[in-house]
Order: C-alpha cells, then structure tokens, then sequence
C-alpha cells in the first residue's frame, strides 16, 4: 500500500511539473534577445520596452529592447512613445521588425495602440 502512495505522489509531481514547463514554454512572446538569433521571421510577437521614437512622413521609428538587445522597428503610422511594456507583431527581416500592429500593456491587458 505504501508504494501505491509513493507510485501516486511521483505521478501528481511529475504531471505538476510538465504543466509548468508546458504553461511557460507555450507564450507567443520572443524578446528581442531571441529575435536577433533568428535569420527571418513572420507573423512574430515581440515584447519589450519603446525607446528612441522618431516619427517621419506618416512612418514611426523606434528601438525595441528587452534591458539585453535592442530591435530596429518600422511602423506604418503614428506611435506615442509607451513607458510601459508593449508587443509588436510583425515580420523580421534583414535586422528589422516590420510592424503590423503595437499593443501596449494597460493595466492587466494589452490594447491596441
């Protein structure tokens, strides 16, 4: 009886323990860190802090950065400068992000911005 016990109380830790793996392994969001290792990629979900805005011609310009490594980002509009976190979702090509949309942290929730 006693192993059954032990048998059971591995299982439930074990199980315990992939969901927690899983649970962190399965957020859409790269840093730019990881980005930077990658050659090309789409349809991505960055998350980091705004930094160096420009706004020219209808078209905003900014770094992305995780405190680690910093993105070029390119955004087709107008962008305020957020001093919270936000997510951007674009393609990664050729050492910059393509914005398609920036969502920045309100509160508990991310809103389009």
């Amino acid at each position: 009886m006693g192993s059954k016990k032990v048998s059971l109380a591995a299982l439930l830790t074990f199980i315990a323990i992939a969901i927690i793996v899983l649970y962190h392994n399965i957020s859409p969001y790269i840093t730019p860190s990881e980005l930077l290792n990658m050659n090309n990629a789409y349809n991505v979900q960055v998350v980091g802090k705004m930094s160096d805005l420009r706004v020219r011609d209808n078209v905003t310009f900014f770094k992305l950065t995780d405190g680690k490594a910093e993105i070029e980002v390119i955004y087709r509009g107008k962008v305020q400068q957020y001093d919270s976190e936000v997510v951007v979702i674009g393609d990664w090509s050729n050492g910059t992000l393509y914005a398609e949309k920036i969502l920045r942290k309100c509160h508990t929730e991310y809103t389009g911005g």
